[in-house]
């Protein structure tokens, strides 16, 4: 860049030294001796228009790293612009005429070695690969802009059919499914636990068998002393509904449905996921609807399960740290009746509500019923926070350890709006023995 502008301020220079010239050249009308930088003189020669007509300007070679030489003619009285000879020391004087001084400008290649701004039409303007890399940044800032407010808070709609009302809290957390799925009622009773979560595949690959017929009448069998809807499926981790790359994406929808298969042939009714990342390639509002788009597609070859969007705490580019990304997402499906909501603490706490208080509290409950609605809501992650409130770090700490607290959590455990429906722990586990102690630590909340 610096040798570009020397280069240009050099030319600048030369031209207004020219049009000096020039102006001399008016009042002198007899030959004189002219002066170098060197000290020798010389005489200056008559030329005519026609020979200073002749002047051209030698096109450039395409090299990089170098100016475009200037080819030297006869010197008019007056009229001179400087020009390095092949040695880098003398300077000579080259005519030109004062219309071609800014051709000379436009045609000189001032390209480097480095990717740098060149000079077209006087102008600078920015190399292919400066371009791409301006526009890359503001495409990524751009698509960070939070999704559109509605003007009015229209009612969503019914949203799924609501669950047995008993008016009791059924508290549980996630359970093994190693060995079989059916395994994890067992796992469920040592935890005293009264819901529980799982995954019903391996996390670790996008690849799983099929459940198989036998494994399916074991999982039924186990499951007759509990209400289906208090199973609650957890997602993939690799899987990403909301990906701006194609293959990513067709490989999320791939396991989302078989994963609604799998609910399906099990009888579970719920399937709870993280909602997507548009990885700062596309905005939030396009990735809310790729999201939507997905969970349509699987609808359609499906024909019974809820699909339960997430709320997450608004790290990086994550979608649904916002609760406005989840009404979007919800306003684009086009089956309300079949997806719904699981409010996470730690999450809704790292997305700036203050769980710990109860102004804070109060704050997500209004939120939620404005910009959602209760009868969105399917299920709650019970965890305590490690980070402060609004830090957006997705870091869960064990009941009453973290920063939202017990009397954060006893204010959760007597809000009416989370009855009769799982409250799912995902703290950090050591033993079957902890989370039995952690759920009876919540029951005992209840007034």
């Amino acid at each position: 860049m610096t040798s570009k502008r020397r280069t240009i301020n050099g030319i600048k220079k030369q031209i207004d030294a020219a049009e000096n010239e020039r102006e001399d050249a008016k009042v002198k009308a007899e030959p004189k001796e002219e002066e170098h930088e060197d000290g020798s003189k010389k005489k200056r020669k008559r030329t005519s228009k026609a020979t200073k007509t002749q002047e051209k300007i030698e096109k450039a070679d395409g090299k990089k790293g170098r100016n475009v030489m200037v080819k030297e003619e006869p010197a008019t009285q007056g009229q001179g612009i400087e020009e390095d000879n092949k040695s880098g020391g003398m300077k000579r004087r080259k005519a030109v005429s004062k219309a071609e001084e800014s051709t000379i400008i436009n045609r000189m290649d001032f390209s480097v070695d480095e990717p740098k701004s060149d000079v077209k039409n006087g102008e600078r303007f920015d190399s292919e690969e400066k371009k791409s890399e301006k526009s890359t940044k503001k495409k990524a800032k751009l698509s960070d802009n939070p999704v559109p407010r509605p003007v009015k808070y229209e009612n969503l709609g019914d949203g799924p059919p609501p669950a047995e009302q008993t008016g009791r809290k059924y508290m549980g957390c996630h359970v093994s499914a190693a060995g079989g799925v059916w395994n994890a009622f067992g796992n469920a009773e040592i935890c005293k636990a009264s819901s529980f979560a799982l995954f019903l595949r391996s996390q670790r690959s996008w690849n799983a068998k099929p459940l198989e017929k036998e494994h399916v009448t074991q999982w039924k069998e186990a499951s007759q002393d509990m209400m289906p809807h208090l199973v609650l499926p957890h997602g993939s981790y690799l899987m990403n509904l909301g990906s701006p790359k194609p293959e990513v994406l067709q490989k999320s929808r791939k396991l989302f449905l078989e994963e609604l298969q799998r609910c399906e042939a099990l009888g579970i009714p719920h399937y709870n996921f993280h909602p997507g990342s548009s990885l700062g390639e596309i905005s939030r509002e396009e990735c809310c609807k790729l999201i939507a788009e997905s969970i349509n597609e699987a609808h359609k070859q499906t024909s019974s399960v809820i699909c339960v969007l997430e709320n997450m705490s608004k790290q990086g580019f994550t979608i649904g740290g916002d609760l406005h990304e989840l009404r979007l997402i919800i306003e684009h499906v086009e089956d309300k009746s079949r997806v719904g909501v699981c409010l996470d603490t730690c999450h809704a706490h790292a997305a700036g509500y203050d769980l710990s208080s109860e102004e804070g509290f109060n704050h997500l409950l209004e939120d939620y019923e404005k910009i959602i609605g209760w009868q969105f809501l399917r299920a709650l992650h019970m965890n305590d926070s490690k980070g402060a409130v609004g830090d957006h770090k997705d870091r869960h700490e064990n009941i009453g350890k973290g920063t939202i607290g017990v009397e954060g959590f006893r204010r959760i455990m007597n809000c009416p709006h989370f009855n009769d429906i799982p409250l799912i722990l995902e703290t950090p586990w050591t033993n079957d023995a902890g989370y039995a102690r952690e759920i009876k630590k919540l029951e005992s909340l209840i007034k």
